[in-house]
């Protein structure tokens, strides 16, 4: 197991909260969706899936796309696969995708380059993916700059 997640539970827990956030943020939301992509983002220790669906229509109001916690049927347009822990890293702003893919740490397939043109627009959530681990009682996960 990782260092920041006891399980795959945890995981959806907190990516599911953060899904919800940055998916209804007026500013990310809208330039997420015109990226009209499915995103699956595998993970490993703990394992497990999380797909971004930005090409069908939101089925929840004031969403600007869909997520799923866990395996499921949509076929994805790109799919990345590294640990938890890097992309808990990520999120906190501390990574980057490039360099991770050169290096081998981040593994890609399908429509890379769609998935590439999303890193700035989801940039701005890097600052809310702490504040979202705080307000569910998880200050302790947060990274803190060396």
């Amino acid at each position: 197991m990782g260092e920041y997640y006891r399980d795959i539970d945890q995981l959806y827990e907190i990516y599911g909260y953060f899904m919800d956030k940055i998916l209804t943020d007026p500013k990310i939301g809208p330039k997420m969706s015109k990226a009209g992509i499915i995103i699956k983002f595998i993970y490993t220790d703990p394992d497990g899936e999380i797909t971004i669906d930005l090409k069908n229509p939101p089925t929840k109001p004031g969403y600007f796309g869909n997520y799923y916690l866990g395996p499921c049927d949509l076929q994805e347009d790109v799919w990345s696969k590294q640990a938890a822990d890097f992309s808990h890293s990520f999120w906190h702003g501390h990574e980057n995708p490039i360099a991770a893919v050169t290096k081998g740490k981040v593994k890609q397939g399908g429509k890379v380059t769609a998935m590439m043109r999303l890193l700035p627009v989801v940039r701005p959530a890097f600052s809310s993916f702490p504040v979202a681990l705080e307000e569910m009682g998880y200050g302790d996960k947060v990274i803190h700059k060396q």
